[in-house]
């Protein structure tokens, strides 16, 4: 059955963080708009641990999800905010960022990813609930003179303006609208996991680059922190196939006794690390957000930060468009591919570049990339500036 109403302005496909704060942020602005998805969105049980994914939350990103609603929806309690940030070199080098000169507020937070989602889908159901219909996929897309059908799987058509694609990294929207992406591996699988220690971590968020290898460990709520180890692929093969107790002896060797023993209370995951790119980030009436639009390597904690980012750019960018074009305006659409591809390029290239360094020969690069980080810890006003551009 055919849908018979006035297009909408936009059509998003994909209800995660990003898509579903997007569509809430344009729904309180008037934005006659739409979020779908293939599956529910699942409720959050608050575990007796912590959700195995976790997210450092920029104080950008805090403000766009007040602004979506859901950040008030979230238990406070389980949300750690991160005071100070220290980085270790794989020789002396030695990192310390905190929050800039006159900054009340902390550097950030660490926020579940189930928990934030979940909120967002509560604020969702209360304030606006026509706005997410699940257990849909699109089946067709038809352009037509100021609009484009989308057919959906349960046999709905709407007519969109605009369609977003916020379906994640193997985005199906980017394919049909053929946009290439090139993925490039680090060679590196993260593994992620959730520990109990005995000492206090101080809000702090610490950093180890240790011989072609990455370790950070985030402050969780209490006598807790989340890993996420950058391992080399034989060496994260070996450490999944360690037992629990080998594992955080493993982990202790790397990082030291500074927080205290350490006990592993979360069954570990991993996944593959690449960087992904993409030709271009629109079509006519079409945008990518998010993991549809760019992949990251995970060092910084950046990737839904800049997802988030991209759709508060969109938004404004909509929102701010006057009584002229549609929402599908091929220049709304270019000025917001403009404003973006710049900060996800710096990010990328920082992160991978330092990954590149630190998974370089020891003896190559070891006295470079350890003087380098010594000379900006005596830098105060540059580390101000990295404190200012990750929280944009």
């Amino acid at each position: 059955m055919t849908r018979r109403t006035p297009p909408l302005d936009v059509m998003i496909v994909g209800a995660g963080i990003t898509g579903l704060a997007l569509g809430l942020v344009l729904h309180q602005k008037g934005v006659r708009v739409k979020v779908i998805d293939r599956r529910p969105l699942p409720e959050f049980a608050a575990p007796a641990g912590f959700d195995q994914r976790i997210y450092a939350m920029s104080l950008a990103s805090e403000a766009f999800l007040r602004r979506a609603g859901g950040w008030q929806y979230m238990d406070q309690a389980r949300i750690q905010p991160i005071l100070w940030m220290k980085v270790q070199g794989d020789r002396d080098g030695r990192l310390s960022l905190a929050p800039n000169r006159g900054q009340t507020a902390p550097m950030g937070w660490i926020v579940e990813a189930g928990a934030m989602l979940s909120a967002l889908h509560r604020h969702q159901t209360k304030v606006a609930p026509e706005l997410l219909e699940t257990g849909l996929t699109v089946s067709a897309i038809h352009e037509q003179d100021s609009a484009l059908e989308v057919c959906l799987s349960r046999g709905q058509s709407w007519q969109t303006r605009l369609l977003v694609a916020a379906d994640g990294i193997h985005s199906d929207l980017r394919e049909r609208f053929g946009i290439p992406a090139h993925f490039s591996p680090y060679g590196h699988r993260a593994i992620v996991a959730n520990y109990r220690i005995s000492g206090q971590h101080g809000g702090v968020a610490r950093q180890w680059f240790v011989p072609g290898e990455v370790i950070a460990l985030l402050p969780l709520v209490g006598q807790h922190v989340s890993l996420v180890w950058s391992a080399q692929g034989d060496h994260a093969q070996a450490l999944l196939a360690m037992s629990p107790v080998q594992r955080a002896q493993a982990l202790q060797q790397q990082v030291g006794y500074e927080l205290g023993l350490l006990e592993e209370i979360s069954v570990p995951a991993d996944f593959e690390l690449r960087r992904m790119d993409v030709a271009r980030w629109i079509a006519p009436r079409f945008a990518l957000v998010g993991d549809a639009a760019h992949g990251v390597h995970p060092m910084a904690g950046q990737g839904l930060n800049l997802g988030l980012q991209d759709a508060a750019c969109l938004a404004e960018t909509l929102i701010g468009r006057g009584p002229g074009p549609d929402c599908g305006d091929r220049s709304l659409l270019r000025r917001y591919e403009r404003a973006r591809r710049e900060p996800v390029a710096v990010m990328q290239g920082l992160t991978g570049g330092l990954a590149h360094v630190f998974s370089a020969s020891r003896q190559r690069w070891g006295w470079a990339r350890n003087w380098g980080m010594n000379r900006l810890e005596r830098c105060s006003w540059l580390k101000d500036e990295l404190v200012r551009y990750a929280n944009r």
